[in-house]
């Protein structure tokens, strides 16, 4: 992003004196963008996969008058939650979301640089869900030095970010 803030002085003879720029490449902030944007993600996600997957409130009902009485605020309180934790459960539009995102994240795009053609996915670079299942299509960096569990993998993105930026970007 450029943004012009002054215009450049003049010279003796009243013509605008250059104005240089130089630009280098930040692969970490390239990684560290791609790291947040799939933090962020996985959040989003974790949530979704809490509400689809809640526990049944089966059996619990909406309180009457009487049984309110009978009960201290916090059990009333707990009573209540348990069927607002519930209510999204196997929601059959939330369902289609989560699937929808996670189709999105693991589909294949074809590109063609300099006239060959490649397809690319995320696992191209090393970006892969989890081969435990109860994580339920959580999405981690291979070879991310904060990841406990993968952080001994090749990471193919921050390889890619610096030997061939064109096709990442």
């Amino acid at each position: 992003t450029f943004e012009a803030v002054s215009v450049s002085e003049k010279d003796d003879k009243g013509n605008y004196k250059s104005t240089s720029l130089t630009v280098s490449k930040d692969t970490q902030g390239v990684y560290d963008m791609v790291k947040g944007f799939l933090t962020q993600y996985n959040s989003i996600l974790k949530d979704m996969n809490t509400l689809y997957y809640a526990d049944s409130a089966k059996g619990y009902n909406p309180l009457t008058d009487e049984e309110k009485e009978a009960m201290s605020d916090e059990q009333i309180k707990l009573w209540e939650d348990k069927i607002k934790d519930s209510s999204l459960r196997r929601d059959s539009t939330l369902g289609g979301i989560t699937s929808a995102m996670k189709n999105a994240m693991a589909s294949t795009i074809e590109l063609e640089i300099d006239g060959e053609k490649k397809k690319y996915s995320l696992s191209s670079f090393g970006i892969m869900t989890s081969k435990d299942y109860t994580e339920k299509g959580l999405l981690h960096i291979y070879g991310d030095k904060d990841d406990a569990t993968y952080s001994d993998k090749n990471d193919k993105l921050i390889k890619a970010i610096e030997e061939d930026p064109d096709t990442f970007i």
